[in-house]
């Protein structure tokens, strides 16, 4: 996208601010709403990945239904020759990750932002959006201090991507939990893991795990346990060390079990009551992780015995199988599958079907058969139609144990919402604004009017402040033509003041030109358009030609200059002559045009070439001393021509 270009004929696009592995951002201006957004339009190499598109919209809309003061609100989602878009709030500031600049933060500012992020974050997870995607990239600084979450739900769509496209972006695998290392489903725990994650690097400057390549980071949290916060930043209280690292354990279950909780834990850490509390417990944060099954070659099987209903660490393998559990484990990251196994489990797994936009009914009946347990909550969109479901939890191909539990959001369809007041609004601005609201069938009727501007809405046929379901309901504004046609009169003769005085009071746009006449006065109409007897309407323009009068010329005219005798003479010789010289400046430069000698008072024609506003000089010598010299302006040439 360039400067200028348009998206929607509403959207115009200012600047590019920010670009990233799966979308770039742009500063662009609604030129409906009148006001500044910013703009995520994805690159194209996911716009012909249908899969992925369709995710993309239903998490993008799923996530226009985030209202909060730390939320990036969403305004728009949508398509134009396969560019896809989202149409968001515009943030005037800078991301956390460049705030920090590799730095650690004082603690009690690291506090303060996680906690925005936070009460940002646990408003999404009760509405059932998980973020999926919590790094410093995706949060944004005002200068006032107030952080705002943004990227809501694109996260999802993006786990769903192909490898190509997910290696892309693997700037968040500093911050993503390890079930998402694992390619398994995320949800409110996970976030979780990525807060503690964020924590970590704002009071330590590191981010929690460094490797050469994505990969290596990938596995880290998988395997290792990160360095004490307290062993990079003796500032970092034991309470809120602590903190962090019950939120980056390995197991879901060990973490903090809502954001919330995971706050609360945060921020009395800086208590008194906390000030001497010791070193949490380590099994929380290093202990044996129980990892789904993966099929191994059977030369590298081992004979096991029968495994108990508790996990049973298996016997150190010798060096040779180590290095292909190892290679095992590498592919099965890449490939966003199973990891490789410390213990196996011998309950059947079972993988969950997309029941998503399906009969809520229907979708049950599915999962039951297929011995899911189903939990169903409702909630408004304005995108499902009711009784259909919105989304569900775990996702779609997700491998899971036979007899879990599937979470379904069904719709309830809309929300009813207030209708807006367009009255006296142009009518493109009218149905925009009516299109946000949610309306989808906005129907326009025309009726002349003498008291509405022309394009301007009249009335509108649901009166503002009813509350309807705006996805049924058909709503009509009556748009105002103008008053009846009328005959333009004669301006010509009238002064600009007076013409003017006549177009605003009939509603006429006026437009005022001025040029040179010789025969009309100054300040006088010389001619309009349209002319006089044309039919015209209210709020038409008419462009009025008024007069500046006589275009002034260059003129030349002659001035006499007397120079006065003043030579004496000495007994019997002759009266000396004495010597005149007559330079002037003028429209032709700067000449000589009288060089005489005289023994007498003699009087000089003198000529002068003035340009329209400009000045003449006349300069006399005699015997080379200045005798006189003058300035002559355009109009003592003009009178004297």
């Amino acid at each position: 996208m360039r400067y200028g270009d348009r998206l929607n004929d509403r959207y115009r696009i200012e600047r590019l601010v920010g670009n990233g592995g799966m979308a770039n951002v742009y500063q662009a201006y609604d030129e409906i709403l009148n006001r500044t957004v910013a703009i995520k339009i994805l690159r194209t190499e996911f716009s012909h990945d249908e899969q992925f598109i369709r995710r993309f919209e239903r998490e993008a809309h799923a996530a226009t239904s985030l209202n909060h003061p730390n939320i990036v609100a969403v305004y728009d989602v949508g398509e134009e020759e396969a560019i896809y878009y989202i149409v968001m709030e515009y943030i005037d500031g800078m991301t956390l990750k460049t705030y920090c600049e590799g730095r650690a933060l004082p603690v009690t500012k690291a506090i303060d932002i996680i906690s925005q992020i936070c009460d940002a974050i646990d408003h999404a997870h009760a509405h059932r959006i998980i973020h999926r995607d919590i790094k410093p990239q995706n949060m944004l600084i005002r200068e006032d201090g107030t952080v705002k979450v943004t990227d809501f739900g694109i996260a999802v769509a993006m786990s769903n991507a192909t490898l190509t496209h997910t290696m892309s972006v693997l700037g968040s695998v500093h911050y993503f939990s390890p079930e998402q290392a694992k390619g398994k489903f995320a949800d409110e725990k996970s976030d979780i893991y990525s807060l503690g994650a964020v924590l970590y690097e704002l009071v330590t400057g590191q981010v929690p795990f460094e490797g050469d390549s994505p990969v290596a980071v990938a596995l880290k949290h998988l395997q290792d346990t990160a360095r004490r916060p307290t062993a990079l930043n003796p500032a970092v209280p034991q309470a809120l060390e602590n903190c962090i690292m019950q939120a980056l354990s390995k197991a879901p279950h060990d973490r903090q079990q809502t954001v919330a909780a995971f706050k609360e834990d945060m921020v009395t850490a800086m208590s008194a009551e906390r000030a001497n509390e010791g070193i949490r417990g380590d099994d929380l944060m290093e202990k044996t992780m129980v990892l789904s099954p993966v099929s191994l070659p059977s030369e590298e099987l081992e004979q096991t015995a029968p495994v108990p209903n508790v996990a049973t660490v298996l016997p150190k393998p010798e060096k040779k199988k180590k290095r292909a559990w190892w290679i095992i484990l590498l592919l099965v990251v890449l490939i966003g599958g199973a990891a490789t196994t410390f213990a196996m489990w011998p309950d059947p797994t079972v993988v969950v079907p997309d029941v998503t936009g399906k009969d809520a009914d229907e979708a049950e009946t599915k999962l039951e058969k297929m011995g899911f347990i189903v939990e169903s909550t409702e909630r408004s969109s304005d995108t499902v139609e009711e009784g259909a479901v919105i989304s569900q939890s775990p996702r779609e191909q997700a491998t899971v144990k036979k007899g879990s539990t599937v979470d379904l959001i069904v719709s309830t369809g809309s929300d009813p919402v207030e209708v807006p007041d367009v009255s006296d609004e142009t009518e493109k601005k009218a149905i925009a604004i009516l299109k946000d609201s949610g309306f989808e069938k906005v129907d326009v009727e025309r009726e002349e009017s003498e008291d509405i501007k022309r394009g301007n809405v009249i009335r509108q046929s649901i009166s503002a402040g009813t509350e309807v379901i705006a996805k049924e309901q058909m709503i009509t504004i009556t748009v105002s033509n103008g008053s009846p046609a009328f005959v333009l009169k004669d301006l010509t003769d009238l002064s600009s003041t007076e013409a003017k005085a006549y177009l605003d009071e009939m509603g006429l746009d006026g437009t005022f030109e001025q040029e040179f006449s010789s025969d009309v006065a100054l300040d006088q109409v010389i001619r309009q358009y349209p002319q006089a007897g044309a039919q015209v309407e209210p709020n038409d323009s008419v462009t009025v030609f008024i007069s500046r009068g006589e275009e002034e010329k260059t003129v030349t005219a002659t001035f006499p200059e007397k120079v006065v005798y003043d030579g004496v003479s000495e007994e019997d010789e002759p009266a000396p002559r004495q010597l005149v010289r007559i330079e002037t400046e003028d429209a032709k430069g700067k000449r000589t045009v009288i060089e005489e000698s005289i023994d007498q008072d003699e009087t000089f024609d003198v000529p002068l070439t003035i340009d329209p506003g400009e000045e003449g000089k006349i300069t006399i010598y005699k015997d080379d001393e200045v005798y006189r010299a003058k300035t002559i302006t355009y109009n003592q040439a003009k009178s004297q021509e």
